[in-house]
């Protein structure tokens, strides 16, 4: 059997060289990453299927998910920043209501 030391990431992501992981964290966009309070690791964030309502002529509809928060203290009007570069248009970042999802 054989020791491996790996290094990790605020966002999970395993490296075998420290350097590698730190040269990681300067540069971090992953939305797991606790540090950017971001939907997928608020407590409140939810990922939900929606769709146009066209159930009845599937040639027309269309779906997709998108993120919701379920706070009561959110407001998209005014707390609302949107992710750069990200393709749901609905992922907010840097939340001012972020609570840590634990496991």
């Amino acid at each position: 059997m054989k020791e491996v030391k790996a290094y990790k990431s605020d966002c999970g992501k395993l490296y075998a060289k420290k350097q590698s992981a730190i040269a990681h964290e300067t540069i971090c966009k992953c939305w797991s990453n606790p540090n950017l309070k971001t939907c997928v690791t608020c407590k409140f964030g939810q990922l939900i299927k929606d769709s146009n309502g066209m159930e009845h002529e599937p040639q027309y509809l269309h779906t997709w998910k998108q993120w919701e928060c379920s706070n009561v203290e959110f407001n998209y009007d005014t707390m609302f920043t949107q992710a750069p570069n990200d393709n749901t248009e609905s992922l907010c970042i840097n939340c001012p209501v972020h609570e840590i999802k634990h496991p």
